[in-house]
């Protein structure tokens, strides 16, 4: 319980060790090249700053670096702001996703090209002493606690629809088979359907020829009944003056009837009368002649008496 107070000291003293020790290290790697991290621990939300300065004059200092976290690409041929001692400095944010932004230490990995030197590469340790989410983080972790519940309802139907998909799937391949046998039909009767069109333009017109037939009987038969109309009312009064005529012939008819029994009887009186006459006047001419004949020869006869 007497040591517990010592402990955080006792922490920082580590700490700073293995950072001078990851210093030296970087400075044991390139003669000429002083590298420092600042600072070598925080919290997720710590701004890092890494700085280069060169300590000899023929060579350069990195100018340009790519930059790695526990092996992860966090930038790649980043260029180093220039102070005005003539160090480079890169300017590093904590990553946000795990595990690279885990409590516990990370190695921050710099590779450059140094002039009139090569290819180097610094190695530095950042220790993250304490998580600070972000606002952005506490709202995608509720976002996700809300979305693991709606996951987990997700599941349950899921499963609930897997069951469902298994008997759709037969359906659907019942249906499939239904669609095909459809589908010939349907071409089927779309040919059927292109003749019957033609059928049917065909028949439109004829309709509509025999529309204007039709229209033009149709004023011919409205003529035709008013013609039939005013026929007939001179029909019935027709067929009376008829049935009157026809009381009057059958009248006539019987007088004629009884007129010529009475003509024939005359008929015949008269032919008797005229033979009569004929015999009368022939008669008359023989006498007359034979009166005229003695007449004649009579005073012939006398004068031979004397």
């Amino acid at each position: 319980m007497v040591r517990k107070p010592y402990r955080p000291l006792l922490a920082f003293f580590v700490l700073l060790l293995v950072a001078s020790m990851s210093i030296r290290l970087a400075r044991a790697q390139v003669n000429g090249i002083e590298a420092e991290i600042l600072p070598s621990s925080g919290t997720a939300d710590t701004s890092i700053l890494i700085r280069f300065r060169t300590t000899n004059a023929s060579i350069g200092n990195v100018e340009k670096a790519d930059i790695f976290w526990d092996d992860v690409v966090i930038g790649l041929n980043n260029s180093g702001n220039q102070s005005a001692d003539g160090s480079y400095n890169y300017f590093l944010s904590v990553p946000t996703e795990p595990p690279l932004s885990d409590v516990g230490n990370h190695t921050i990995t710099v590779d450059s090209v140094v002039l009139n030197y090569g290819q180097v590469s610094f190695n530095f340790t950042f220790e993250i002493t304490e998580y600070v989410p972000s606002p952005e983080y506490v709202a995608l972790n509720s976002s996700y606690y809300a979305l693991l519940a709606n996951y987990s309802d997700l599941l349950g139907s899921y499963d609930s629809l897997s069951v469902n998909y298994s008997t759709l799937a037969a359906e659907y391949e019942a249906l499939l088979t239904d669609h095909n046998t459809l589908l010939s039909n349907y071409n089927s009767l779309s040919a059927n359907y292109n003749s019957l069109l033609a059928n049917i333009n065909a028949l439109s017109a004829n309709y509509n020829s025999l529309l204007i037939n039709y229209n033009n009987l149709n004023s011919l038969y409205s003529l035709f009944l008013t013609n039939y109309t005013r026929l007939q009312g001179n029909y019935d009064s027709l067929s009376s003056n008829y049935n009157i005529l026809r009381t009057d012939y059958d009248s006539l008819q019987s007088n004629y009837g009884g007129l010529k029994t009475n003509y024939d009887a005359l008929l015949g009186e008269l032919a008797f009368a005229r033979n009569f006459g004929y015999a009368f006047v022939g008669s008359t001419i023989i006498l007359a002649a034979i009166i005229v004949y003695l007449v004649l020869i009579k005073p012939k006869v006398t004068s031979k008496a004397r």
